[in-house]
């Protein structure tokens, strides 16, 4: 009985260790599925987490190259704000200068408009339209005369030109003789004859 008992403990203490054992390895198991599971899940995790960085770096680039596009973009309208800034700044000096001119024109405009007034004013009395018409005359007959005196003038100076060139040492110019010959004049009295000497 002894030995029945002993082998009978032997058998519970061999059957509680396998059973602790096998509790053991079911529990064990239990947490390498779970661990398998969660490994598994943690490797989708990362294969999907390696997609996302892969998507996320692909937009990185697009919007990296979307920047590097809008960067240039800018710097050309930069460019162009300052060429306009300029332009601007030399059309406003431009459009300074031009209100001056303007003002100018504006003060001759108003002077000829009062000088318009005053001929117009004069050419309605019939005595300042004489004497309007009486200096036109003059000043008409002045303006031929000292036309007449230039013409005169010039024709001075051509002559002088002519004269100062000469005829060149030629007996004839223009198909007139300058050539002055010599001619012997002999007064002979009438009643004698040529033939006698």
């Amino acid at each position: 009985m002894k030995d029945n008992l002993k082998f009978t403990l032997l058998v519970i203490g061999i059957a509680a260790v396998f059973f602790i054992m096998g509790r053991d390895i079911l529990e064990t198991r239990t947490k390498l599925r779970n661990t398998q599971d969660e490994v598994t899940q943690e490797k989708k995790e990362k294969a999907w987490l390696q997609d996302k960085l892969k998507t996320t770096r692909g937009e990185l680039e697009d919007t990296n190259r979307n920047l590097r596009t809008c960067q240039g973009r800018l710097d050309f309208v930069n460019k162009k704000i300052s060429v306009l800034r300029d332009s601007n700044a030399s059309l406003s000096g431009s459009n300074a200068a031009l209100i001056i001119a303007r003002q100018g024109l504006e003060h001759k405009i108003a002077a000829l408009q009062e000088e318009k007034r005053i001929v117009e004013a004069r050419i309605h009395s019939l005595s300042e339209l004489k004497k309007a018409i009486r200096q036109v005359k003059i000043e008409i007959r002045g303006d031929r005369i000292k036309q007449r005196k230039e013409q005169i003038r010039q024709q001075e100076e051509m002559d002088k030109l002519e004269t100062a060139r000469g005829n060149r040492g030629f007996f004839t110019k223009n198909g007139e003789y300058f050539y002055k010959p010599k001619v012997n004049v002999d007064v002979r009295p009438a009643n004698v004859s040529l033939n006698k000497k």
